[in-house]
């Protein structure tokens, strides 16, 4: 099934959700019996021909090698019945908060528990994801379960405790009455075909071959239809936290979700990291509540409230958007009245545990972000330093030097003050944008001064924006992607300021977004099929990015040697492909291996590169006789 039909076949099971939603929810639950019948039928047929090779043996038949043969298929086809009808648990992670720690936090979940009628919690554990969930661990084949509360340090240090207990009561209305009940086997059933998928996909043989025939055939249509199911159960859930708490409470601590959730991810983090260049060791789940609490300036939450309710529907996830869960509630959004924020945190409701569980989240953090955050530190005091010397620069080049005298220092150049804008912005909340308009004063149409003014700018309408985005499209080829990206961000803000576009300069940057990112993608497919040890040349990197790019290197500990080289592609040229070659030291598997590529493919967005990644590791993705036989690679890191 392509994703055109997934997606026709959602769109038809959502408005039958809609239309008779018992009816509906009997089509789900028969079709999930019928994949649970295919697996038990591998599982009875598996036994049957066992029992047929063992009846056969006792009868006095004449044994051969077919019967090894017709064993191992049956053997096969009994595991992977087996495998089907169970789902691999692994307990969530957390600190563990008891009754005797915090007793009117209990007492407050066994009154939502008997008001919703739903199973008793075996644990409640504390984590560091800004969310709260109900986990349930299935038991004996999936006739019992074990019930865990997850609740989010950072969401507690958001929201007051009655929108935190709005909260807890929606994840408990998945778990109301019958309709929760099969909701969750629902979900568990997605995951077990999910997981039988992944077993025989690679499979060589023909049994795997033809179990994943069926999984491919009903797992999206099972998908489809289930997900109907998924999303009505999230709206289900709303109504019993407004039924519980109010509708006002409901919708207020949806909203303030959305909008913290962004502020935590875009903003918290980053401020907590500039602190690297004097804190020696920060703690910042203990500090989060202070944090999360202080006042968020009234253009940002408007902008944050504007971009959350032009949130579309998303058939990969089952939460509906904010503007609809809100209509459901009967609820409203307004951007001339923002929504109050919470006045106070909720990690009050941890009682005694609260310094406990505060304390090992920060030492856990540590133990992760240790390294980098000396790195950081470090990084940060030299920019503190370099921008300095910049500022005094600048200052003794002004109209006139001391003594009327001219100035003894050559001139700022462009990179100069592209370089004190960096250091700005990582050091400080102070507008690095004069800085920017200088470099680009200094040198008309330069890309990173370009780039950077209309990523800060294009949020906020700026009439300027549209001849410094024109400037990067035109001139600058592999910047045109971005640049027609932040034209729609632009047009998009000049509208919510009711200062349209003309409607041809729209369709135009709109033309161009199409035309270039399918450039991007057949880029994107061309580097990927494209050996990394062809069309390479020597890579022309500066030696800050060389820095900031071993700095990265240097953080993972199971590195042992890595090179950097350089791809032009045949497809758009003019942007920049990097392949970084690494070395893993000894001992590693496949899954290590591939892991270990992943976590630097992730850190290596921190370097910078002025193009295209990818990581390979020798010996697993690529012959390490390819890596010596490539004389233009950079050495960044060895190790003994």
């Amino acid at each position: 099934m392509n994703s055109a039909d997934y997606v026709h076949l959602l769109r038809l099971n959502e408005q039958a959700s809609r239309d008779s939603p018992q009816l509906y929810r009997r089509r789900v639950l028969r079709f999930a019996l019928l994949g649970y019948l295919a697996v038990l039928a591998c599982v009875l047929l598996g036994l049957a021909g066992l029992l047929g090779i063992y009846w056969h043996w006792q009868s006095g038949g004449r044994p051969g090698f077919w019967m090894v043969w017709l064993g191992l298929a049956c053997l096969g086809l009994l595991a992977a019945g087996i495998q089907g009808l169970r789902v691999p648990f692994s307990p969530p992670e957390g600190q563990v908060l008891t009754a005797e720690d915090a007793p009117e936090l209990f007492a407050r979940l066994e009154k939502i528990r008997a008001k919703v009628r739903g199973p008793r919690l075996d644990a409640v554990l504390v984590c560091d994801d800004f969310n709260a969930a109900i986990v349930q661990q299935p038991l004996l084949m999936g006739l019992m379960h074990r019930n865990y509360l997850l609740l989010g340090w950072p969401l507690l240090a958001a929201l007051e405790p009655r929108r935190m207990l709005a909260v807890i009561a929606h994840e408990y209305g998945h778990l109301r009455g019958d309709h929760g009940k099969l909701g969750a086997w629902i979900y568990r059933t997605r995951l077990a075909w999910a997981r039988l998928g992944e077993r025989y996909q690679d499979g060589g043989s023909a049994l795997s071959w033809a179990l994943a025939l069926f999984v491919r055939w009903y797992f999206p249509r099972f998908n489809a239809l289930s997900f109907a199911l998924a999303r009505q159960d999230e709206y289900e859930a709303d109504r019993v936290s407004a039924r519980l708490l109010s509708p006002p409470v409901a919708g207020a601590a949806l909203q303030e979700i959305a909008l913290k959730a962004r502020w935590y991810a875009q903003e918290y983090w980053r401020q907590t990291w500039r602190r690297a260049r004097v804190d020696e060791q920060p703690r910042p789940f203990t500090a989060m509540a202070a944090g999360l609490q202080q006042p968020l300036a009234e253009d940002w939450l408007r902008r944050a409230l504007r971009e959350e309710l032009k949130q579309l529907p998303n058939s990969d996830d089952t939460h509906p958007v904010l503007k609809d869960r809100l209509a459901g509630l009967g609820q409203a959004a307004s951007l001339l009245q923002l929504p109050q924020l919470s006045c106070g945190h909720s990690l009050l409701l941890l009682g005694s545990a609260r310094e406990r569980i505060g304390a090992s989240l920060d030492a856990a953090w540590w133990e992760r972000n240790r390294a980098e955050w000396r790195s950081h530190g470090e990084r940060l005091r030299k920019l503190q330093g370099e921008a300095a010397e910049l500022q005094r620069r600048a200052r003794a080049q002004g109209p006139k030097a001391a003594g009327g005298a001219a100035a003894a220092e050559p001139p700022l150049q462009a990179a100069d003050w592209l370089r004190w804008a960096e250091a700005t912005e990582a050091l400080s909340e102070q507008d690095p944008s004069p800085l920017l308009e200088r470099a680009l004063q200094l040198t008309p149409g330069h890309p990173e001064a370009l780039l950077k003014l209309a990523a800060r700018e294009a949020p906020l309408g700026d009439a300027r924006v549209g001849d410094w985005l024109e400037q990067l499209y035109q001139r600058h080829e592999e910047h045109a992607w971005s640049a027609a990206e932040l034209a729609v961000v632009w047009i998009d803000a000049c509208q919510d300021l009711d200062r349209p576009l003309p409607p041809p300069q729209r369709r135009q940057w709109r033309d161009r977004l199409t035309q270039s990112a399918a450039q991007e993608q057949q880029a994107w497919e061309r580097f990927a099929e494209l050996p990394a040890w062809e069309y390479g040349m020597a890579p022309d990197i500066d030696e800050e990015a060389l820095r900031r790019l071993r700095g990265v290197l240097l953080l993972e500990p199971q590195l042992r040697a890595a090179w950097l080289g350089e791809q032009r592609l045949d497809v758009k040229p003019q942007r920049r492909h990097f392949t970084v070659w690494v070395e893993a030291k000894p001992g590693w598997s496949d899954d290590s291996a591939d892991a270990l590529a992943q976590r630097l493919f992730e850190r290596l967005a921190e370097a910078d590169l002025p193009g295209r990644r990818r990581v390979l590791v020798l010996g697993r993705h690529v012959e390490p006789a390819r890596c010596a036989a490539q004389p233009e690679l950079k050495l960044l890191v060895q190790r003994r």
